[in-house]
């Protein structure tokens, strides 16, 4: 039984300059694109609950693009179609941007059963905001928290991203500062990447070298577990094991539906998402076609081992055929002091974590000798 769910909602009002996501400016569509994913998600979970009367998903995620971004109304026929299928205890996130975001639709995600608001921040230097392409201020993203709670969120998620060429530990710090002030729950913060299809990618060529931003990761590091959060994945920090419950199903090589246009799910025969255009989509003409892995069990060492839970080793085993530990004598002796078992469970300790991409790639290159 798949028990998680992912819906893509791939509209922005404005396109930030180093997004490479699917996502469109073309707020014209979403009418359509709403019909379509509606129907797409109601079908697809009445058949699984006809299929299996127990069926009940124990995570949703809405993510984009700016599910924010849809009006009061149709964020309300949206959660509809996932209530009936709710489990006991779920984790449903929705992310959010602070310039979309009041307190009437704040109150209106928390009463359908909304409860993980996860927010798009980035930095909370107005400068910085802008050359992102950002359309919020630091003070719109500071007041979206307090909103946040007014509306009754528990548990609270904000993004943050570091790494830019000319940021200095100061501004780091002066970032992380803001941050812990808000007390929330949870944080996902990310090195800048300067993706080819973003515009940000298109326009700069440079970017901070390993050992700045080294120096500065190691800075969030001792500034977050110093005021009490857990680092439980590479770019991901909870307190009070708050962890993003959707995630982590994902990393270990979870099964979960994915809907909308832009969209990546996973079942039994693999990962899939949808073909064409965000256009094809609207006008039914998508489907659903997997994805071509040559070595989908290297990709569940690779998304296992970053987070603290590490990778299941019996489920590793049953799933893709292999004996882990005859596999992979090699890597496994190589950095045997960085490894760590765990009821059954392969773990990387804290100098593991920070070599990470090194292991990974001795891992491929054995797999690869392996045949």
């Amino acid at each position: 039984m798949i028990a998680s769910a992912y819906v893509h909602i791939p509209f922005c009002q404005h396109i930030c300059t180093y997004c490479a996501f699917a996502r469109t400016a073309r707020l014209d569509w979403i009418e359509p694109w709403f019909n379509q994913c509606v129907s797409e998600i109601q079908t697809t979970l009445q058949e699984a609950r006809a299929k299996d009367e127990n069926f009940a998903l124990q995570t949703v995620y809405f993510g984009g693009g700016t599910p924010s971004l849809l009006s009061v109304d149709k964020l309300k026929k949206l959660t509809d179609c996932f209530r009936p299928y709710l489990a006991d205890e779920y984790e449903w996130t929705i992310e959010a941007n602070p310039e979309s975001i009041d307190e009437k639709k704040l109150t209106v995600l928390h009463d359908a059963g909304i409860n993980r608001l996860s927010i798009g921040i980035q930095t909370f230097d107005d400068a910085r905001l802008k050359q992102l392409g950002r359309h919020h201020s630091s003070h719109q993203a500071k007041e979206c928290i307090r909103m946040a709670r007014k509306a009754g969120f528990g548990n609270v998620s904000v993004d943050l991203m570091y790494g830019f060429l000319d940021q200095t530990p100061e501004q780091l710090k002066q970032d992380l500062d803001a941050f812990l002030d808000l007390d929330v729950e949870h944080l996902s913060i990310y090195s800048l990447i300067l993706e080819p299809d973003s515009i940000l990618g298109r326009r700069q060529t440079e970017e901070m070298d390993e050992q700045q931003s080294g120096e500065l990761f190691e800075q969030i590091e001792t500034r977050l577990e110093n005021a009490g959060y857990t680092h439980y994945e590479i770019s991901s920090y909870a307190k009070g094991n708050r962890y993003g419950l959707h995630n982590v199903l994902i990393w270990q090589d979870g099964l979960y539906y994915g809907f909308g246009y832009g969209a990546i799910g996973r079942n039994e025969h693999g990962l899939y998402h949808h073909t064409g255009t965000l256009k094809d989509y609207i006008e039914g003409k998508s489907r659903l076609e997997y994805d071509e892995d040559a070595n989908p069990w290297f990709d569940a060492i690779m998304t296992g081992l970053r987070t603290i839970f590490g990778l299941n080793l019996k489920s590793w085993n049953e799933k893709y055929g292999f004996d882990f530990e005859t596999r992979y004598p090699k890597t496994l002796a190589r950095y045997a002091d960085s490894f760590q078992h765990k009821d059954g469970y392969l773990c990387v300790d804290c100098k593991g974590m920070e070599i990470l991409d090194t292991i990974l790639v001795d891992f491929l290159m054995e797999d690869e000798s392996a045949g």
